[in-house]
């Protein structure tokens, strides 16, 4: 994979905010909007337990989730389409670098509620009633519509980040 390509891709994993997590229950399809941090190639967000798009990821195999960089031009679309699977990470340690790492990318999260974040392991859970969870791609396809040909290409985010 060419330099510019991946150094792109790292620019949507580390700057971009928003990830999209598309779901369905009973052909009713639902997408939400979630804060992430990357780590290890896979995306943590916290959310409520009781939030319809945990409510439907529950219990299924795939659900899809997507990144894009936001742009007023057609041919600088640049993102993620990915299918994989959700969990509910609940291991300390694991828990405390995703914590760590999402503080320092929403650091409006320390400024609103000071450093006990990061020292309080049930802080989300109090004050938001959210859980952490995580997506775990196994397909991720990279669309880049500055490309002429070969716009969507298969790729393994191992080797990007």
């Amino acid at each position: 994979m060419k330099k510019t390509i991946k150094d792109k891709a790292r620019c949507i994993i580390n700057d971009t905010r928003v990830m999209t997590l598309a779901v369905s229950n009973k052909d009713v399809p639902w997408s939400s909007p979630v804060y992430f941090v990357f780590h290890d190639n896979r995306f943590y967000f916290f959310s409520n337990e009781n939030s319809r798009h945990i409510q439907y990821a529950e219990n299924r195999k795939i659900i899809s989730a997507s990144i894009f960089k936001d742009s007023g031009q057609m041919d600088l679309i640049f993102g993620f389409q990915m299918s994989g699977k959700l969990e509910k990470i609940s291991k300390k340690a694991l828990y405390l670098t995703i914590v760590k790492k999402y503080v320092t990318k929403f650091s409006f999260l320390e400024q609103i509620f000071g450093p006990g974040i990061i020292e309080n392991k049930d802080f989300f859970l109090e004050k938001f009633k959210s859980h952490l969870y995580c997506f775990h791609p196994d397909i991720v396809f990279l669309s880049d519509n500055s490309k002429t040909t070969d716009k969507r290409l298969k790729i393994d985010l191992s080797k990007i980040a």
